[in-house]
């Protein structure tokens, strides 16, 4: 319970959290693999810019609600509507089902089926383009990243070409002995120090999708799933639709463009890839940019071999 109750937030109450990781193949996977709508590119950029309007909930909810009504543009609870706008749901107003904390549903209703008080102009504004990023929430980052033994450094150039984050292993560390990786580090993340902060904070929550959608592997402290076996165009797709909707949540559209470029050109077929690891992922780094942790969020649930 712990676990499940760390994916809520306390204070927003329009906020919500996704469900527990589960089994290898939750339910979010096995519509995805049994559906080829949702493998073309254009369906699935378009539930990725879907969720990314919703950051106040989880991209598990995003989904949720993007299968009952990909046309809506905001959604509350039935309290929420007329506490905040003075507004309630019209008699014959269809209830959107969410997943919400301590019970099985919430009902949420979208702006156009409520009625009263004028339509307020901030909610409709599908995306709070900001492009700057509050460097309290980088340092947060950097900070909880060093309680799952992640090491962050800076560097002049890419290590190694597609090197976004790197299992340290004996060897690496003699490669890169020049870093001076601390000794408790297991996992290397390296970002150009000439980059923006809102560019350095791409590549780190690329860096994060990798590890949290396990594609190096488990230590004896992770909670992701071990998916080493994820082949590389599989891995590439997790790892950025991580960062991309992380960077898109956080009004960072600049940045977030470099990710899933070549699916934004033509309409194609994907692989069959994990959205779960992937709204893990993203809903752990947004976690991670909130407070200074003193333990991990979440505990282990693997050990490693």
């Amino acid at each position: 319970m712990p676990d499940q109750l760390s994916l809520f937030p306390t204070k927003d109450l329009a906020g919500d959290a996704g469900p527990t990781l589960g089994s290898e193949l939750n339910a979010i996977d096995e519509m995805f693999f049994a559906s080829r709508r949702y493998r073309s590119s254009v369906e699935y950029l378009d539930l990725i810019h879907f969720i990314a309007r919703f950051p106040k909930y989880s991209a598990f909810n995003g989904v949720l609600l993007y299968i009952q009504n990909p046309n809506i543009t905001y959604v509350a609870t039935a309290g929420n509507w007329w506490r905040q706008f003075r507004r309630r749901p019209k008699y014959y107003a269809k209830p959107l089902v969410i997943l919400a904390p301590m019970s099985p549903v919430r009902f949420v209703y979208d702006i156009y089926d409520t009625e009263g008080a004028p339509i307020p102009n901030e909610p409709m504004k599908f995306f709070e383009t900001k492009d700057r990023l509050s460097r309290e929430v980088f340092e947060k980052i950097i900070h909880n990243c060093t309680l799952h033994g992640i090491t962050v450094r800076e560097v002049s150039r890419p290590l190694q070409p597609d090197e976004n984050a790197i299992s340290l292993t004996y060897e690496i560390r003699k490669r890169y002995e020049d870093l001076n990786i601390e000794s408790w580090a297991k996992y290397l993340i390296p970002i150009n120090r000439m980059d923006s902060l809102e560019t350095k904070y791409a590549t780190l929550t690329l860096g994060l999708g990798h590890i949290f959608c396990g594609h190096l592997g488990i230590d004896d402290n992770a909670w992701w799933q071990d998916r080493r076996d994820a082949d590389q165009t599989k891995a590439t797709i997790e790892a950025e639709s991580t960062a991309y909707l992380v960077c898109l949540r956080k009004g960072l559209l600049k940045p977030a463009e470099k990710f899933l470029s070549p699916y934004n050109q033509l309409d194609q077929e994907m692989p069959e890839f994990g959205l779960n690891g992937i709204f893990h992922a993203t809903q752990y780094v947004e976690e991670m940019g909130k407070t200074r942790w003193k333990t991990p969020k979440r505990k282990s649930r693997y050990k490693a071999e």
